[in-house]
């Protein structure tokens, strides 16, 4: 587990999501907006079924890696950065933050705690897809060096080289 400070100085904390987090995931997702659902799933989500909560909560650590961001003491989640492996090189990344966690800097302190641990992973590119009108994430994927591969009307595809920063050993 890893104690972080915000750029607003909110202390969070971020470890793997485990299949335990269940009953909270399914109340941090609960919580947010009908329109930030829609934003995050690309397509109206008032509630999950059980199959959805377990695929998003029972995580592998390898081809399928998520990571929670937890408030201090009461330990609710703020937001879950996650990716799956759609190859044996690739996977892809998707991030959900909590309202009222929004435009504070979490979702780019995940992202980028995921590109780590998907560089350590050996994987050697991440991929997004975005909805177009979703400027946050249009935004936090480019500063963390998505590159915008395909405009797909209502959705955009970005990928993150991850093999072109690698240092030889």
């Amino acid at each position: 587990m890893e104690r972080v400070t915000l750029p607003d100085g909110a202390e969070v904390l971020i470890r793997s999501l485990r299949p335990g987090d269940r009953a909270a995931y399914a109340e941090a997702m609960e919580s947010m907006s009908a329109r930030s659902r829609y934003l995050r799933f690309a397509a109206p989500k008032p509630r999950f079924s059980d199959k959805e909560l377990d695929f998003l909560t029972q995580v592998d650590g390898d081809r399928h890696v998520a990571l929670v961001a937890l408030a201090g003491e009461s330990q609710r989640g703020l937001g879950v950065a996650r990716y799956v492996r759609v190859d044996d090189g690739t996977a892809d990344v998707a991030i959900g933050i909590t309202d009222a966690w929004q435009r504070r800097g979490l979702g780019r302190l995940l992202l980028s705690r995921l590109i780590d641990r998907a560089r350590a992973a050996g994987l050697a590119a991440l991929t997004a897809t975005a909805l177009a009108e979703n400027e946050g994430s249009l935004r936090m994927l480019h500063g963390a060096g998505f590159m915008l591969t395909t405009r797909g009307g209502i959705t955009n595809d970005y990928r993150l080289d991850l093999a072109r920063d690698r240092v030889p050993a």
